[in-house]
């Protein structure tokens, strides 16, 4: 399928080409040039605008974006700009796949880890305290050449290789981390602090135990570095190295949750869950980390609409004494509506990520024991939306049999 531009009439693309046309001009021998800084405004607005299909995952779209906006000779039209962006694309998928390297580390004892792993479609490697050699000198260089303003790494820190496939740099670092974050994801899942209590001053520092580090480089398969660009963490903050009581017993549940994970029918949508829990509890700001971690529970619970009743509803479902957990939800939606609305922070926004993460934690694990019982996501919370009365279960039982009779 091709690139389309999206079907609403809030879109007007005719009008953001316009003004990209007036400050564009077009080289005789191939390609164009643009003054002043329209076009840092236009681009992301454009791509909003567009539907990108399955294929073009294999693409950088800001890249292909440019690309095609660049290649446009005659008048500049949402027609002639589409046709440039879609041959772009086709040249795009017509290149082979390469074998590139991200380099980063993690906080975590690689004692307890297996040396490699094999995580969504790429493999993972684990070293206590040196890449191999042919990366060396050219990730050294890298971070020479590329300073941030962020702390080192601990030299403690596990070492960490993610061997991927793809077609661009930026979409190889994309599936890298990626895949790294889905592994960090259960590990927190099971290695998370439930509670901490914090005397005077908050702690400023993540909840995740598992955390990567400042830094992460992308190579190709002889060690040079396959971009000039270097990724870092923002807010990285270093962490102690993570070491669970039961390494064993941590390792095989996370070997049994990928697996469950490719079982479900809606495993793409448990694995985005996850990826948006383990980097909302990178955050060092509590109240972000909250929210961000409010909206991975929407992405399992009410995906594609903001229905707090129902997020409500289906967690509590999950424990024994349903009543009490009701109420501690809503505790935390109005905390939610509070913070989102007026701008509230509160002291004790750390307390209340370790409360919603309760919550989140019982989805996951409810979501992967079950992995095969659903047919989709929208019948597993059908489920959820049961009575919990056994009376009303048994009387809606009854009803479901006097229905089939009936149509029969």
């Amino acid at each position: 399928m091709p690139v389309t531009w999206k079907k609403s009439p809030r879109f007007k693309p005719a009008v953001v080409l316009e003004r990209i046309a007036s400050v564009r001009t077009v080289n005789p021998e191939g390609g164009a040039s643009f003054s002043g800084f329209e076009l840092e405004d236009c681009l992301p607005a454009l791509q909003s605008m567009m539907n990108f299909p399955d294929a073009a995952s294999e693409v950088d779209a800001a890249n292909l974006v440019w690309r095609g906006l660049a290649k446009v000779k005659q008048e500049l039209t949402p027609t002639t700009f589409l046709a440039a962006v879609n041959a772009e694309l086709a040249e795009k998928l017509a290149t082979r796949e390469r074998t590139c390297y991200l380099l980063t580390s993690i906080s975590i004892d690689s004692r307890d880890i297996p040396k490699t792993l094999s995580v969504a479609d790429s493999k993972i490697s684990f070293s206590p305290s040196r890449y191999p050699t042919r990366f060396i000198k050219p990730r050294a260089e890298l971070l020479r050449s590329h300073k941030v303003p962020i702390a080192e790494d601990p030299s403690n820190y596990c070492r960490v290789l993610i061997r991927v496939k793809a077609k661009a740099e930026k979409v190889a670092v994309s599936r890298a981390l990626r895949a790294i974050d889905l592994q960090r994801a259960l590990w927190c899942l099971m290695g998370n602090s439930r509670m901490q209590l914090a005397f005077g001053s908050p702690a400023l520092e993540p909840i995740n135990t598992v955390r990567l580090g400042s830094r992460h480089s992308i190579h190709v398969e002889d060690g040079k570095s396959a971009t000039d660009g270097l990724w870092f963490e923002p807010n990285f903050t270093p962490a102690k190295l993570f070491r669970p009581n039961k390494p064993a017993v941590v390792q095989s549940n996370s070997r049994w949750a990928l697996r469950r994970i490719q079982a479900s029918k809606y495993g793409d949508k448990i694995v985005t869950a996850l990826l948006r829990f383990v980097r909302a509890f990178d955050e060092t700001e509590a109240n972000t980390a909250f929210l961000r971690l409010w909206g991975a529970l929407e992405t399992l619970t009410t995906p594609g609409q903001a229905d707090y009743d129902r997020l409500v509803q289906r967690c509590a479902f999950l424990f024994k004494d349903t009543d009490f957990h009701r109420q501690l939800l809503e505790h935390l939606r109005e905390y939610r509506n509070a913070s989102v609305h007026a701008g509230e922070e509160s002291d004790r926004a750390r307390t209340h990520c370790f409360q919603l993460q309760l919550y989140f934690v019982n989805l996951i694990w409810f979501h992967l024991r079950h992995a095969k019982a659903f047919a989709s996501l929208d019948e597993a919370n059908e489920f959820l939306d049961l009575p919990v009365n056994k009376v009303a279960l048994q009387n809606r039982l009854l009803l479901t049999k006097r229905a089939l009779k009936f149509i029969a």
